[in-house]
């Protein structure tokens, strides 16, 4: 199972639908955004480019989203905003999500030994490193920086491919 991994949108909703299509074109099952979303239409959009295809999008708040409201999506349209941390199982793999900003919590997940992977944004910075039983992923920023950027990961593969997205012409 291949999933896409975004973070940082910051509103833009030309790159965050550059990465839908690159995620698409790379046969991802599930997204997972990692907060600093920046408004709805980010997840609206991506949704909307998705939901024929049975992909599902899974979002985390960050600093950056506090302010706006967030329970609104209906159920069936393939949307599933987790609050400030979320926790997935997908492909026999335990996921925390967490916008790091949250530094207490993205630490404490860190630590737990109880997660396979720990995906976060927040820094705008791409890495990819192990603690003990835990990878820890940051896609870094899809809509801010010079080289906005997402990845894929293959949970069964465990394989990572970080890219750069450009804006539509």
């Amino acid at each position: 199972m291949k999933i896409g991994i975004i973070s940082d949108t910051h509103g833009q909703v030309d790159l965050a639908l550059s990465a839908a299509r690159e995620f698409i074109f790379r046969g991802v099952e599930a997204v997972l955004h990692c907060g600093d979303i920046g408004c709805d239409m980010v997840l609206t959009e991506m949704a909307a480019m998705f939901h024929t295809l049975g992909i599902r999008l899974y979002a985390v708040l960050g600093n950056c989203d506090i302010a706006e409201r967030w329970d609104f999506y209906p159920e069936d349209i393939g949307v599933e905003v987790l609050g400030r941390f979320g926790e997935l199982e997908l492909a026999g793999k335990k996921i925390a999500i967490v916008h790091s900003d949250d530094e207490r919590a993205f630490a404490d997940a860190a630590v737990a030994d109880c997660y396979d992977y720990l995906f976060s944004g927040h820094s705008h910075v791409r890495h990819d490193k192990q603690i003990c039983r835990t990878r820890l992923i940051n896609p870094g920023a899809a809509g801010r920086g010079m080289h906005p950027s997402c990845a894929v990961l293959d949970l069964v593969e465990d394989q990572l491919d970080f890219f750069t997205i450009r804006r539509s012409e």
